[in-house]
């Protein structure tokens, strides 16, 4: 018998699965000391509900009947890490100010947190639409792919002068209809340059795309039983990693460390000019001034991504501390053996009790179901580039047998 359909005896069908998570949550926070686990529902309409299991730490999945809303993070080695996660009903404003509010409960206050997603709830259908490349009117592929080159320089540029420039030209060179596209987007949503927050180099929704792809196999399974198999994976995921990290013998991660070797050897021939303890300049084709003191680069990288910049890095290295301390905690072991210090404990379900105590029976919400045929892929994101496996050749690319060149022996 597979998994899944064992899932599914264990929690009963799509009806009876929502009433189980009055049992499941009684039972998982019975199990699970230290979580957060919720239960809400209109007493005047009680087939309307919303569940949570929230833990440590962060993005959208739809779900048929219902949304699996979700928040996922990344841990200091760029893993995956799931904060929180609910069922609801539907995208409105009432479900998602039930879950950021239960969110709320859980984040350290004296952190500043930011959130990268899509411009607004219930954005599936019309990401199509927003999407930039449906609003450039230049014909050939080459020009598009130019002007989305662009855009992208313009989202990154680190400060406000060069982000001017580029931005003038994208303008000059694309239509009306961009230009009103780009106008209902603030800047301080999309660029650097405005941004007042901490990104850590995140630009992109890819984390919360990845975590629909890490739960592609659960998703279609009634409510209890999909809870309960993501508890499983994450359960699994924290006993790996804390696997992992017992085999470190270091001070910071993984990515941390290959980051500030790729950095040094991009580094080796820049003239560095000591003015204080502190404050250095950097010279190469043009100059910048590093407080070190302060962690910041006139280049604004440093402040950005909250971590050292090239010309950071020289500077440091000039001044002969150890570079480790000028890293953010974020980056650092102690911090990731932190995040996963805490073990997520099964809920056992042999003992669960078929037997209904009250007449207040927990139906399932009363969702509306989207016009036209139910999506089963993803929307790619901007600039993603589909592979396929070719039928000539045998390898993965972006060409198919038609478009083959590969010589074949």
């Amino acid at each position: 018998m597979g998994v899944e359909k064992a899932r599914g005896l264990v929690f009963g069908d799509y009806s009876s699965s929502f009433d189980d998570l009055r049992w499941y949550v009684d039972a998982a926070n019975a199990c699970n000391p230290g979580s957060v686990l919720d239960m809400a529902f209109d007493m005047e309409d009680i087939s309307n509900a919303c569940f949570s299991l929230l833990r440590h730490v962060f993005m959208v999945s739809r779900r048929h009947k219902g949304c699996l809303l979700a928040v996922t993070a990344k841990d200091g080695n760029q893993g995956l890490y799931s904060l929180c996660f609910a069922i609801v009903n539907g995208e409105s404003y009432d479900s998602w100010h039930w879950f950021l509010s239960k969110l709320l409960g859980i984040l350290t206050p004296e952190r500043d947190i930011a959130f990268v997603t899509d411009r607004h709830g219930g954005l599936l259908k019309a990401l199509a639409e927003t999407n930039l490349k449906t609003h450039l009117s230049v014909k050939s592929r080459e020009s598009k792919e130019y002007l989305l080159t662009l855009f992208s320089r313009c989202a990154y540029a680190p400060t406000i002068e060069l982000f001017n420039e580029l931005f003038e030209e994208f303008k000059g060179r694309c239509g009306r209809s961009v230009e009103r596209f780009i106008e209902d987007l603030p800047n301080e949503c999309w660029c650097n340059a405005y941004f007042q927050g901490k990104r850590y180099g995140e630009m992109c929704t890819n984390a919360a795309e990845s975590f629909n792809s890490w739960i592609r196999d659960e998703r279609h399974l009634f409510s209890t039983s999909l809870v309960d198999a993501i508890r499983v994976k994450l359960m699994e995921q924290f006993s790996r990693k804390r696997e992992v990290r017992n085999k470190w013998n270091r001070i910071v991660c993984p990515f941390a460390e290959k980051k500030l070797e790729e950095t040094f050897n991009d580094t080796t021939a820049w003239i560095v000019k000591k003015c204080s303890d502190d404050i250095y300049e950097i010279q190469l084709d043009h100059s910048v001034m590093v407080d070190i003191g302060k962690r910041c680069c006139s280049c604004r990288l440093w402040e950005i991504d909250c971590f050292p910049c090239k010309h950071g890095f020289c500077a440091i290295k000039r001044s002969g501390k150890n570079l480790n301390c000028f890293l953010d905690d974020y980056y650092c072991v102690s911090s990731y053996c932190d995040s996963y210090s805490h073990s997520i404990y099964p809920v056992p379900s042999m003992w669960k009790s078929n037997v209904v105590v009250d007449d207040d029976v927990l139906l399932p919400p009363l969702c509306k179901r989207p016009a036209g045929r139910p999506r089963t892929e993803r929307i790619p994101s901007k600039g993603e580039i589909k592979r396929i496996r070719c039928s000539r050749c045998g390898k993965m690319g972006t060409h198919n047998r038609k478009t083959c060149k590969q010589a074949l022996l």
